[in-house]
């Protein structure tokens, strides 16, 4: 089954790798790697929710397919519990997996663009003063320079200033830029942007 599915699926020019065992791949795979996983639910060894389980909680997010001959209900649920993006029952379709995958790499090109405009913003964001950070947040909420003035206890002339300096360091083009870069920063941090 595996060489079948790794000929299908270069057949269609798709980068390939075939592990024997679920135990294989998790040694040889970083975590970090993209890419989209074909996994079935019976395997040798370390069965295929296993697998999905263990790489979830080692947070990697790499999108899964699951294949069996044998799909209950219970697996099933568990495995799309487990953020399987699909579940194909075999005999299926060769059209059903290769339109599967490629929406599995389609979804981890997205992620992997994500992540690094995401790290791309933390680093921009990482050299700002706290009380520029506290602008930032003045800002991204809609406040004026005259709201933010009041707030902070400061003068419009030096709110001005801080906002210029803001703009530089961030590189952002105005106001709404500063409020996406805050709003992916709180995203990728959990809320706090820093």
């Amino acid at each position: 089954m595996r060489n079948s599915l790794s000929l299908l699926l270069s057949s269609a020019s798709l980068p390939v790798r075939a592990y024997e065992s679920a135990e294989q791949f998790l040694e040889q795979v970083p975590l970090d790697q993209s890419g989209c996983i074909v996994l079935d639910l019976r395997m040798p060894g370390m069965g295929g929710l296993e697998l999905l389980r263990r790489l979830r909680a080692e947070r990697n997010d790499m999108p899964v397919i699951v294949i069996s001959g044998h799909v209950d209900v219970p697996a099933a649920v568990r495995s799309m519990k487990l953020g399987a993006v699909d579940l194909l029952q075999k005999p299926f379709e060769p059209r059903a997996l290769l339109e599967a995958v490629q929406s599995g790499l389609r979804q981890s090109r997205e992620r992997h663009e994500r992540r690094s405009e995401e790290a791309a913003v933390r680093e921009r964001l990482a050299g700002l003063t706290a009380r520029e950070l506290e602008l930032l947040k003045l800002v991204a909420a809609g406040r004026s320079n005259k709201q933010i003035a009041s707030d902070l206890n400061i003068s419009i002339k030096t709110v001005a200033n801080h906002r210029t300096n803001l703009m530089a360091k961030t590189k952002a083009l105005n106001a709404a830029d500063l409020s996406r870069l805050s709003t992916l920063a709180e995203r990728s941090d959990g809320g706090n942007p820093q």
